[in-house]
C-alpha cells in the first residue's frame, strides 16, 4: 500500500514538473509577445528580455515585411545595419531570417552608424531599411528604426505595424530576382550578386559593408578638410561612430585629431552614449583642458546625433549649434526655410529673422523635422537634441558624423572664431530640461488643463503645436508630454534671471494642482 502511494506521489511529482517546465518554456517564447511600451513614437525599442522579447522577433518583421509590401507593392531588397549592443547580432539573425521568409532580399551592411543604413537608402537600389539600435539607451535596451524608401517610420505608422505583430500578419513576395545592378547606382554589384544564392521561394542575404563607400564619400565631399591642421578631440563613447572614425582620420590625414572610447562595446563602459549631457563629455573636457585641442566632439550610441564642445569646456547647445550652420547655409541661398523645434531659443527665431531666413517651428522629433523640411524645401533642419538634417550637399537625414564635418569646414573657413560665432546669438537667460515624473495616463491630461490656462489669458502668447509654449513680457516657458518616457518635459527661458524666475513661477501656478508644489520648486530650481 505504502508502495503504491509513494509511485502515486512520485508520478504526481512528475507531471508537476513537466507543467512548470512547459509554462516556463512558453513564457520565454511564443506566448511572451512584445510589450506595448516597445512601440514607441520614432521606433521600436526597449530593454530586451522585458518590453522586446528576441524570440518573438522573426514574428515582428515577418510583420514589418507585410507593412513594406502594403505600402510598396514592388518592395523587393532591404538594407540590414546593426549597432554594437550584445543582443543586435542575434536579433539580426532573427531579423535577416525572416525578411528571407519572407521572400525579400537582404543586404546587410554590417556593424555601423545609423546614418550609414541611410546612406544605403540614397545610394544602393534597396526598397527600404532597418536599423538595429538603441542609439543613446543604456545597454539594456535595444531596438528596431524602419525606413520605407528613404523615408522614416513613426507616430501611427508604427502603431499600424504592432498591430499586424499582434495579428501575425506575414507576406512572402513571389518571383523576387537576386540582387540586380544597377547601371545608374555608384557602387557596382557584382560582390554582392556574386555572393547571392537563396533557396527557392526565399530572398537572398548578401553581406555589403557599406562604411568604406560612405568615408570615401565624406572623403571625396571634404576636400579641402585633408590633412587639416585643426586640433580636436573626439568621443566616440563606445558607440558604432568607432567602425567609422578611425578609417576616415585616416584617410583624411587628420594628425591632430584624437580619438576617445572609439572601440565598440555595447556594454558602453565608460560613460552613457549621450553627448547633450554634460556629464558624458568630462573625457573631452579634461583633453580640451591638458592638450592643445581646440574643439570636442562626442557622438551618441548611433552616430546620427553630434555634441560639440569649446576650448574652455563649455558644452554648445544644440539650438547654438544649428544656429552657426545655418548662418553658413542662408549666406549662399537667402531666404531659405530652416527648421527646428519648439523647445530651441527665441535667440535663433532673432538670428535667423535678421539674416532674412524663414523660421519654421516644429513639434519635437526628429522624424517631425525630416517631413518639414520635406514640405517646405528646407536645406538645414535641427533639434536641441543635437539632431541636425543636411539638405543643403547632402540627402536631408540626421548624420552626427558628416555635421561634424560640417562643424570642421565652418572652423576652418569662416572669418569668425568659434567664440564669434556663439556670440553672434543674443545674450539669454536659458534654464536646463526639466523632466517631472507623471505617469502616462495623466500626461496629456494635465498639459491640457495647462494649455487652456494659458490661452485664456490675453496678454500671453501660445504656440499648441506640440504641448503649450507661453510667451510673457518677460521670457517663455514650454511644458510639453515626453514621446518616450512617462515625464513632463519644461524648459524656459528670459533676457534676465529674474524674468527666468517669473516665468518658472507661471507654471509652478499652474502646475500646483496636479503636483507636490514645495517638491515641484525645487525641481524647477526656483
Amino acid at each position: 500500500m505504502l508502495g503504491k502511494m509513494t509511485s502515486r506521489v512520485i508520478y504526481l511529482l512528475l507531471i508537476l514538473s513537466i507543467v512548470i517546465i512547459s509554462h516556463d518554456l512558453c513564457s520565454r517564447t511564443g506566448d511572451r509577445q512584445m510589450r506595448d511600451t516597445a512601440f514607441r513614437q520614432y521606433d521600436i525599442r526597449g530593454i530586451v528580455g522585458d518590453e522586446l522579447i528576441i524570440e518573438e522577433i522573426y514574428d515582428l518583421v515577418r510583420a514589418i515585411a507585410y507593412y513594406f509590401v502594403q505600402k510598396n507593392p514592388a518592395c523587393k531588397t532591404i538594407a540590414v545595419g546593426m549597432d554594437g549592443r550584445v543582443d543586435s547580432a542575434a536579433i539580426k539573425q532573427e531579423m535577416c531570417r525572416a525578411l528571407s521568409d519572407s521572400g525579400m532580399n537582404v543586404m546587410f551592411i554590417g556593424v555601423c552608424p545609423s546614418p550609414v543604413l541611410y546612406f544605403a537608402l540614397h545610394t544602393l537600389p534597396v526598397d527600404g531599411g532597418l536599423m538595429i539600435t538603441a542609439s543613446h539607451n543604456p545597454k539594456e535596451y535595444n531596438g528596431i528604426k524602419i525606413c520605407c524608401g528613404t523615408e522614416s517610420v513613426w507616430g501611427k505608422e508604427i502603431q499600424h505595424i504592432a498591430r499586424l505583430y499582434k495579428e501575425k500578419k506575414h507576406t512572402i513576395v513571389k518571383d523576387n530576382p537576386s540582387i540586380h545592378c544597377s547601371a545608374s547606382n555608384t557602387h557596382s554589384r557584382a560582390e554582392a550578386l556574386a555572393k547571392a544564392g537563396g533557396e527557392r521561394g526565399k530572398g537572398n542575404i548578401v553581406d555589403y559593408p557599406l562604411i568604406p563607400a560612405y568615408v570615401d564619400w565624406l572623403a571625396d565631399h571634404f576636400q579641402q578638410l585633408k590633412n587639416m591642421d585643426l586640433a580636436a578631440v573626439i568621443d566616440c563613447g563606445n558607440g558604432v561612430a568607432g567602425t567609422v572614425m578611425p578609417q576616415l582620420i585616416k584617410k583624411m590625414g587628420w594628425q591632430q585629431v584624437k580619438l576617445l572610447y572609439e572601440d565598440v562595446d555595447g556594454t558602453f563602459p565608460n560613460h552613457e552614449a549621450d553627448p547633450v549631457k554634460e556629464v558624458n563629455m568630462r573625457a573631452v573636457k579634461q583633453q580640451l583642458d591638458t592638450t592643445d585641442a581646440y574643439i570636442g566632439i562626442g557622438f551618441d550610441g548611433d552616430a546620427d546625433r553630434m555634441g560639440a564642445m569649446t576650448k574652455t569646456g563649455t558644452l554648445i547647445p544644440g539650438d547654438k549649434l544649428l544656429g552657426i550652420f545655418a548662418h553658413s547655409i542662408v549666406q549662399k541661398n537667402p531666404g531659405t526655410p530652416i527648421v527646428f523645434n519648439v523647445i530651441c531659443s527665441s535667440a535663433l527665431v532673432e538670428l535667423l529673422e535678421k539674416w532674412g531666413a524663414q523660421p519654421i517651428i516644429t513639434a519635437v522629433g526628429h522624424s517631425i523635422i525630416e517631413e518639414e523640411m520635406r514640405k517646405q524645401g528646407a536645406l538645414l533642419g535641427g533639434e536641441t537634441s543635437c539632431h541636425f538634417f543636411f539638405k543643403d550637399r547632402y540627402f536631408g537625414y540626421d548624420d552626427g558624423i558628416y555635421a561634424a564635418c560640417r562643424l570642421f569646414e565652418i572652423l576652418l573657413t569662416s572669418d569668425k572664431n568659434l567664440q564669434e560665432l556663439l556670440q553672434m546669438f543674443p545674450p539669454k537667460v536659458t534654464s536646463p530640461e526639466y523632466r517631472i515624473p507623471c505617469p502616462e495616463e495623466k500626461k496629456q491630461l494635465i498639459v491640457d488643463k495647462v494649455k487652456q490656462l494659458f490661452t485664456a489669458q490675453p496678454d500671453i502668447t501660445t504656440i499648441t503645436i506640440d504641448g503649450v509654449r507661453a510667451t510673457m513680457n518677460y521670457g517663455w516657458g514650454i511644458l510639453r508630454a515626453s514621446n518616450t518616457q512617462p515625464v513632463l518635459s519644461l524648459r524656459f527661458e528670459s533676457d534676465s534671471l529674474k524674468g527666468l524666475q517669473q516665468v518658472k513661477h507661471d507654471f509652478l501656478v499652474a502646475l500646483q494642482d496636479y503636483f507636490d508644489v514645495d517638491a515641484l520648486r525645487k525641481q524647477l530650481e526656483i
